[in-house]
């Protein structure tokens, strides 16, 4: 219709004057009664007034719909600019309040030990080759960290030990490889056993805990902790839970398998205890070195 207009507009321009002087001469002497030809051709023209009056109204509703449609689409597009702008500002206060209870657990760690003196650590890469077996961190010899100083995870559980120190950054073992060990007890009943990693755990995120005697109390759900006899590790420090309880061929000793306090999976950030409480000897095998994002 609106190209219809465009394509004949001269002849719409003309009829409107047309009717526009017929309209005139028919108000300029009311009194006087319209003649026969004055009829006819205000039965031609009446129709053309009302298609020229619906055409005018149709196009001045079509100008206004799309002048209304360009105004919402404005507004849709401001509306979407807020909603980025608003989820932006959101997944910016998640990772803040994510980061926070980061922190929180490192200062949770903090009190429980407080005796012990800490220093919290980022995870900056790991082994290429498993990752649940050694990470890297952002502290080293600067810093003052050493060999054989004890890392701690969420909950302030034992997440693994310091083998390897650079100026800026360190290489820790986790409680799941297979060349930790520490010796620990039960804290309800107080026997004894070695916690060690083992290859056929390791994908499972579980340990052994070795060398428990046959007559030891200890079942399920037992915690296992540091215990006075370990060599390098504080005593008291968190392990783990006891999962199941197995026999030995030899009679006289069981192991247990137990799941580790600390969560492998994801973590970020560290506690390290910054004292020595014993020496042992360690490979000095550096594996190469990854880099996270």
């Amino acid at each position: 219709m609106v190209e219809l207009f465009e394509r004949h507009r001269r002849i719409f321009l003309i009829s409107g004057i047309v009717i526009c002087i017929v309209a005139i001469i028919f108000t300029v002497n009311p009194s006087i009664g319209p003649t026969i030809f004055e009829r006819g051709l205000s039965r031609i023209i009446t129709p053309m007034q009302r298609g020229m009056s619906a055409a005018v109204s149709w196009v001045s509703g079509n100008f206004t719909a799309v002048a209304d449609n360009q105004r919402l689409l404005r507004e849709i597009e401001a509306l979407q600019e807020e909603r980025n702008i608003l989820l932006e500002a959101n997944y910016r206060l998640q990772l803040a309040g994510e980061e926070n209870e980061r922190l929180s657990a490192l200062l949770d760690i903090n009190q429980r030990y407080a005796p012990l003196p800490m220093m919290g650590a980022r995870i900056i890469g790991h082994n290429p080759n498993d990752w649940y077996s050694r990470f890297f961190l952002d502290r080293g010899s600067n810093d003052g960290i050493t060999t054989n100083m004890a890392v701690l995870g969420d909950g302030g559980g034992l997440i693994g030990v310091v083998r390897q120190v650079h100026p800026r950054r360190s290489q820790f073992v986790s409680i799941v490889d297979n060349d930790f060990s520490a010796s620990v007890m039960s804290r309800r009943t107080g026997d004894i056993g070695t916690a060690r990693g083992d290859i056929a755990l390791m994908q499972q995120g579980l340990i052994r805990m070795d060398r428990i005697d046959a007559r030891a109390q200890i079942m399920p759900g037992d915690e296992i902790i540091t215990s006075t006899h370990s060599a390098i590790f504080p005593p008291g420090i968190l392990v783990g839970t006891v999962v199941s309880i197995h026999p030995n061929p030899d009679g006289h000793t069981r192991h247990a398998i137990v799941s580790p306090a600390a969560n492998l999976d994801n973590i970020t950030m560290v506690s390290i205890i910054t004292e020595n409480f014993g020496d042992i000897d360690v490979r000095q095998d550096w594996h190469t070195f990854v880099l996270e994002d």
